[in-house]
């Protein structure tokens, strides 16, 4: 079984003034992020870019600068590969997050994997089939012209998505597809082998054999040591707990619709 992990920005010490009070539930402090690192090179990580089934991946959402100046040194380190999804929109246009220069700097460094986390940060479960199909595409030319690499796999933002995303990934040129619904995963009911075609690509490929996105567990602010370690074991009776915490959020989401959500959502996390 595999557990995927899903970070966001990061900072160091106090200083938080680069991250924007919506994301604050989700940054984690540089000391934090390293004991965690620790732990997960205890176990080992992976990607799934090869034959091998990690027994955790890491993956981080958005792409704000702090995964560039403080994840990157601190994974290549210990010798541990990352996903890095980004919102294309975001690059060289929000403060606090990358420019196209630093995202081409970041795929260079040694196992880590750029993808695509949409254009403009919408709900993809929110959008037509057009504008899902455009924002597809869109997000992973921007990123292949960026780092000057193939990008083939994605993460929706919010987690959330309607069966036509689903329908279309394949047809936008993606591989592999990440959610955020919480759990353990089956790489192996989840893959298909997929042999490249060309020299250049030599390795073998996973995609999915699913049209379901991988699950991810979220590392939050205040995410303690002990509560990380049941995490990574991985600890079922933890996941349990978090499926039937899930689940009530997914109802209180349905009950709201996506807008209202997640306005209350930006509400509570500027208090």
């Amino acid at each position: 079984m595999s557990i995927v992990l899903m970070y966001h920005a990061l900072y160091r010490g106090s200083d938080t003034s680069a991250i924007d009070s919506e994301d604050m539930p989700y940054a984690v402090s540089e000391d934090q992020f390293a004991a965690q690192l620790d732990r997960i090179a205890e176990r080992g990580a992976g990607t799934f870019c090869s034959a091998d089934t990690p027994n955790i991946v890491i993956t981080f959402d958005d792409g704000h600068r702090s995964n560039l100046d403080i994840a990157a040194p601190l994974l290549v380190e210990r010798g541990l590969p990352a996903y890095f999804f980004v919102t294309s929109g975001f690059i060289d246009q929000r403060a606090g997050f990358m420019s196209s220069a630093e995202l081409r700097k970041l795929s260079t460094e040694p196992g880590m994997i750029i993808g695509s986390h949409g254009v403009s940060h919408q709900f993809f479960a929110d959008m037509s089939h057009e504008q899902a199909a455009s924002e597809l595409l869109d997000s992973r030319r921007f990123v292949e012209d960026a780092t000057g690499s193939p990008c083939q796999s994605m993460s929706f933002p919010g987690g959330r998505y309607q069966r036509n995303t689903l329908e279309l990934m394949r047809q936008s040129g993606y591989l592999q597809w990440f959610g955020s619904d919480t759990g353990m995963i089956d790489a192996s009911q989840c893959f298909t082998h997929e042999t490249s075609k060309t020299a250049a690509e030599a390795s073998s490929l996973l995609t999915m054999a699913s049209t379901l996105p991988l699950s991810r567990t979220a590392i939050r602010h205040q995410t303690q040591l002990a509560e990380f370690d049941r995490m990574i074991a991985p600890d079922v009776t933890y996941y349990r707990q978090l499926r039937r915490r899930s689940q009530a959020k997914k109802l209180l989401q349905r009950t709201l619709g996506n807008r209202l959500y997640h306005g209350l959502y930006k509400s509570i996390s500027a208090r």
